[in-house]
């Protein structure tokens, strides 16, 4: 397995989304681990077990070094090459066992908050002197499991996919209900343009009809998602294979912002298809549309 040392200035509490029936209240001393939840159930360990781990420094060395730990956290975090690959210590533990200095690592990892900038802080690395000159290799997250973000981005197309197929079927269904609306009501647009009401006037009419059958759609719509989808995250009452898909329930993101201009693109189209149809129909007669019933 893969000892992975965190330094004493690492923010290991940023952990505490994948610990598992706890949480993290303090650093962890160099005689602590973390390790998986699978790790834990195939050897059958629990947090305050101890265990033994053997180190293999060298290929030469024929006995390996011994050191013993306590399990102080169990975390899962349902990307199962992580889970059964990786244990979490003490850097100091690894700099004992190797005899390094304060400042020797085998692996530097880097974090950013910004994912659009991994590719530029790789490239802006790889080209210091001191990389090549020390024959040290940089390797981004995106490049070291490819295949994973591969796989993420097929199905973020698809999710894009089904969204637009649901807008344009919802956007469909209202404008099949407005041209309803509008033909029903063909002939009181004729006696309304009988009785010397202008275009403008039977637009704001129609069109403010048309807006107020829309919301009171959207507006339960809205609520029922808000509701459905803070259960959800709450209780993970859809659950999903981790295998899969790396997580364990279906992840509702609930972005302001994205959802407002979802509305309001929505709202826009229906509103231009709506007054489209409305300008074609008073292009009749008033008195073909009188008849017209």
């Amino acid at each position: 397995m893969i000892f992975k040392g965190v330094s004493e200035e690492y923010d290991i509490q940023k952990l505490n989304k994948f610990i598992y029936n706890s949480m993290i209240s303090d650093k962890l001393s160099s005689n602590e681990l973390m390790i998986s939840k699978l790790t834990a159930d195939k050897f059958g360990i629990e947090e305050g077990d101890d265990i033994t781990l053997y180190f293999q420094i060298n290929n030469i060395q024929r006995i390996p070094n011994v050191r013993s730990y306590t399990i102080k956290y169990i975390f899962d975090t349902d990307f199962t090459d992580f889970d059964n690959n990786y244990i979490i210590g003490n850097a100091k533990s690894l700099q004992s066992i190797f005899k390094w200095g304060f400042n020797d690592y085998s692996i530097i990892e880097i974090s950013t908050r910004n994912n659009s900038k991994i590719m530029d802080i790789e490239s802006s690395i790889s080209e210091l002197e001191s990389i090549e000159r020390n024959n040290l290799s940089v390797k981004s997250i995106e490049s070291k499991y490819e295949n994973i973000f591969s796989w993420i981005s097929i199905f973020d197309f698809n999710i894009l996919v089904i969204t637009l197929l649901m807008v344009v079927v919802a956007i469909i269904s209202v404008i099949i209900s407005i041209f309803t609306l509008i033909f029903e009501r063909v002939k009181v647009i004729g006696i309304m343009t009988s009785l010397g009401a202008n275009e403008a006037t039977l637009r704001k009419v129609f069109i403010y009809q048309g807006v107020n059958i829309i919301l009171k759609g959207m507006i339960p719509a809205n609520i029922s998602f808000l509701i459905i989808a803070i259960i959800q995250n709450k209780l993970d009452v859809i659950k999903l294979n981790p295998d899969d898909y790396y997580i364990d329930s279906l992840p509702f993101v609930i972005d302001p912002t994205y959802i407002f201009l979802l509305n309001f693109i929505f709202i826009l189209i229906t509103t231009l298809v709506l007054s489209f149809t409305f300008v074609s129909i008073t292009k009749f007669s008033p008195i073909l549309n009188i008849n017209s019933q």
